[in-house]
């Protein structure tokens, strides 16, 4: 849905809010920017392989028939014409079919095939046993299968959002395998770095004991609150365990707006597969919950040649969005100060992704209504962190030595 252009609207409408985990909102602006596109080079090392994925052969999609609100009471699917029309306000769905039985043998072909080929797919860390990354980049059955537009428009009807495939292609793909008798979770409590995800279980778990999925029922369990049920203990009196129904079936929930985690598998014929692909809303002007720290060393230790540019991808999607919004939408009559806030935010979304990207605290945050840049004091180049300082003569050298006079300018000049 294009919305109206910004004239007329209240001010109060407009404000940038902080929020956590790297991004700014702007409350009464709805934008939504086309599906961005998987990343198309290949990472050195890994070659896309000649899979194909046939709608027709390997879905079988049967919607579920009831989701949980983040009230946690129990919605109808389909909508009411009612529920239809709230936004968002989606926690988790009921198990439902989404692969058929050829889709779960190609899927997990796929997964087994490229483990064996790869030495850097599968590996395993404090809180998931064993997992899978970077099938987006050697799997063409998992990436067509990924972008498949009809289970992309399933998962929006569900969610009362516009959604596409988040922009982190390292992610396309990504399968837990729980191993057998271990006595690990297959994954530990926590919330998810990406809005939404599909759980499809590629697995035989006719007779397997354990390996469940259990949800706190407790809505946005993040940021300090999360750490707190981390410290206390999670209250066993307000988790629901869910089971699958078997291969093929799935869950689509928020996992980033609530907690959850997988039990250890006890007894199986084999180990519990579970691909895991994510999903984000294309509204570029909503909170953004991409956390960058999960895909580095101490999370899934992505490609370090990779991530970053995934990342920045992300970013610049999200800011041409913005970009768009006023190039196209806005009005004659939006008045400075309107249009000066949807830069402010375009700006600080830019400077969280920069100190994201070198590792150094962001920007001081200033308030629901921070001043106009014109009104900050400019900070004096004694100020800037030496980081930054190596990052623009670095880029300096990359561009023949402009940048870097640039920089000798601006300090030269500068003085209090």
């Amino acid at each position: 849905r294009i919305p109206p252009p910004l004239k007329g609207r209240p001010e109060s409408a407009l404000q940038p809010t902080v929020q956590k985990h790297c991004s700014w909102t702007m409350a009464g602006i709805e934008y939504y920017q086309p599906e961005p596109s998987p990343m198309v080079a290949q990472p050195e090392g890994w070659k896309m392989d000649d899979t194909f994925f046939d709608p027709d052969l390997h879905l079988q999609i049967e919607p579920p028939t009831m989701v949980k609100d983040l009230n946690f009471q129990n919605v109808p699917f389909p909508y009411s014409t009612e529920e239809a029309s709230k936004k968002r306000g989606f926690a988790y769905s009921a198990p439902f079919r989404v692969l058929s039985d050829e889709g779960v043998r190609a899927a997990r072909a796929a997964v087994d095939n490229n483990v064996a080929a790869y030495n850097d797919i599968g590996k395993g860390n404090q809180r998931a046993s064993f997992f899978v990354r970077g099938l987006g980049y050697t799997s063409r059955f998992m990436r067509d299968f990924t972008y498949d537009p009809s289970v992309t428009q399933l998962l929006s009807d569900i969610a009362r959002d516009q959604l596409g495939v988040h922009t982190m292609t390292m992610s396309v793909g990504h399968t837990n395998v729980g191993q057998v008798a271990t006595g690990r979770p297959v994954d530990k409590w926590h919330v998810d770095s990406t809005d939404y995800v599909l759980i499809t279980i590629i697995s035989d778990i006719e007779e397997m004991k354990g390996g469940l999925l259990r949800v706190l029922q407790q809505p946005d369990s993040s940021g300090g609150h999360f750490q707190e049920l981390l410290l206390k203990g999670v209250p066993q009196e307000l988790v629901e365990t869910v089971k699958y129904t078997g291969p093929g079936y799935a869950i689509f929930m928020q996992g980033s707006k609530i907690l959850h985690a997988v039990t250890p598998v006890l007894e199986a014929r084999e180990p519990r597969y579970s691909l895991v692909n994510s999903y984000m809303t294309r509204d570029v002007f909503l909170r953004d919950p991409t956390k960058y720290h999960t895909f580095l060393s101490k999370g899934f230790d992505d490609r370090k040649d990779v991530v970053p540019l995934e990342y920045a991808r992300h970013k610049a999607w999200r800011v041409k969005g913005q970009m768009k919004y006023i190039l196209d939408e806005m009005a004659p009559g939006a008045t400075p100060e309107e249009i000066a806030k949807i830069l402010e935010t375009t700006s600080e979304e830019l400077k969280v992704g920069v100190s994201t990207l070198i590792l150094k605290p962001p920007p001081t945050a200033h308030g629901p209504n921070p001043l106009p840049t014109t009104h900050r004091r400019r900070p004096c180049c004694s100020e800037s962190s030496s980081k930054t300082t190596r990052l623009s003569w670095t880029m300096g050298k990359r561009m023949g030595g402009q940048r870097r006079s640039v920089v000798r300018e601006g300090r030269a000049e500068c003085s209090r």
